[in-house]
């Protein structure tokens, strides 16, 4: 066992891991989907923050993942999340495509080169 507080190396790290204990944040919920690693998640709720809660609530309520909130956290519930997250069956990896930015900044491009290349597709200056 080891714990992580940061790593860059975090997503590979999960290819290899049985579990992660985590919070619900976006990035290492969609690399926890990644990587088909067991999950027991803590939500973030600190100042009444929600976003990291609803994610969590949804992905145990499919099965992708164990839930325990900051609440109800002690070394006995933990353990029991860990227990159930290890008897319940491996999850399946999801191609998920993460490349959004690179993407769009290549829709960006082709979409200049395409006008540039097309004068009657210009832009008069000062519009839209």
């Amino acid at each position: 066992m080891a714990i992580e507080t940061f790593r860059p190396d975090f997503a590979a790290l999960l290819a290899a891991s049985r579990l992660s204990v985590s919070q619900a944040g976006y990035n290492t919920v969609c690399d926890l989907l990644q990587a088909g690693c067991r999950a027991v998640l803590v939500p973030w709720a600190a100042g009444g923050e929600t976003e990291q809660t609803a994610r969590a609530t949804r992905l145990a309520a499919r099965g992708r993942a164990a839930m325990l909130t900051e609440e109800a956290l002690s070394p006995a519930s933990l353990a029991a999340r860990i227990s159930a997250a290890f008897a319940a069956p491996d999850p399946a990896r999801l191609a998920l495509a993460l490349d959004g930015a690179g993407r769009t900044a290549q829709i960006l491009t082709d979409r200049a080169q395409s006008r540039a290349a097309d004068p009657s597709r210009a832009v008069p200056a000062g519009k839209p």
